[in-house]
Order: structure tokens, then C-alpha cells, then sequence
């Protein structure tokens, strides 16, 4: 499982589409949310790093990437938010198992929130809306992080084209400025 995820792409088209992209993704995010934590007191910053580490997770399943990137099937049936809620179900009980404790309630619940809502609309996938200040963080930082490394994949992708602009990019609504010197 962990060569899986050291190899796992984030996307198979749109942000971190490469192996190791979630990786990439993740310790990207895990860089924002230590620098961003701290401006907002009332934010719980270790569970915000929790929720950050598990929001993908699923994303090891939904996606395959031993032969070039495609869903597998439970990535196309069930999609990486809820495959990623069993898998983090999985390791809370690991851990009462582990240490013959019950783990906190509110934790796992605040953890799993996390996940179920970091596309942060409904129309995005996301079961839930973010209700807690940590899940609107991790919502904000994950779509900032997916969208500046979409485009700037997009500005790598089409820098031998003459012109200051990129092509018309459907999936984004618009062109971008790349410059002109």
C-alpha cells in the first residue's frame, strides 16, 4: 500500500496528474496548512493536518496507476471521498484494536467530516457541505492548491506556442496570460 501511494497520481487529467502526484498534492497542503493554521487561532491545526493527510486517501483506490492512469472499478462506482471513509473506518478501529481503547468519537467524526466535504459543494462531490473551521480550510487549501498546479501544468504544457496566451482551456472556462517576454 505504500508504494501504491508514493506512486499514486492525484487526478488522471485535471491537478497532479503524474506518479507521485498525490504525494506532491498532500505534502503540498500539508506546507500550506502549517503556514495558514497559525493566522487563525480557533482553527485546531493538528487536526487540520489530520485532515489533510486523509482527505486523498481514497484516491490510492479510485485510481490506477500501473498501466498509465484510469479509474478502477471502485473509483468509478464509488469515488475516492467514500472509499477513502472506509479506509479511514479501517484504521480507527486498527487503533482501538491496537490499543484496547475506544478511539474519541468527536475526533473520528470531526476527521471523517473532513473528508466527506473537502470538495466543499455538492455539485464538486462532496457529500457534506465543510461545518467546521478545519474543513473549510482544508476545502479552500486543497481547491487552491489542485487549480494553481492545473494551470500551471497547462502554462508547462504550451510554452513552445508563440504568443503571450494559452489555447482555450474547456475544463477552466478561459486562456491564460503567460506573458509575453
Amino acid at each position: 500500500m505504500l508504494f501504491r501511494s508514493c506512486r499514486s497520481p492525484a487526478g488522471v487529467k485535471h491537478h497532479h496528474a503524474h506518479a507521485g502526484g498525490l504525494l506532491e498534492h498532500v505534502v503540498n497542503l500539508l506546507r500550506l496548512a502549517d503556514r495558514v493554521a497559525p493566522l487563525y487561532p480557533a482553527v485546531d491545526r493538528d487536526l487540520l493536518l489530520v485532515g489533510v493527510l486523509f482527505h486523498d486517501l481514497g484516491k490510492t483506490l479510485e485510481l490506477e496507476s500501473e498501466r498509465g492512469f484510469s479509474y478502477t472499478d471502485a473509483g468509478q462506482l464509488l469515488g475516492h471521498v467514500l472509499l477513502g471513509l472506509e479506509q479511514l473506518e479501517a484504521k480507527v478501529q486498527a487503533v482501538e484494536a491496537r490499543t484496547g481503547r475506544r478511539f474519541d468519537t468527536e475526533t473520528a467524526l470531526r476527521v471523517k467530516h473532513m473528508v466527506a466535504s473537502h470538495h466543499g459543494m455538492y455539485e464538486y462531490g462532496a457529500p457534506k457541505l465543510p461545518m467546521t473551521l478545519e474543513a473549510i480550510l482544508l476545502h479552500h487549501l486543497d481547491h487552491m492548491d489542485a487549480r494553481m498546479a492545473g494551470v500551471l501544468q497547462v502554462l508547462q504544457n504550451e510554452a513552445a506556442i508563440d504568443g503571450g496566451w494559452t489555447q482555450y482551456q474547456q475544463s477552466l472556462g478561459r486562456k491564460f496570460f503567460r506573458g509575453r517576454t
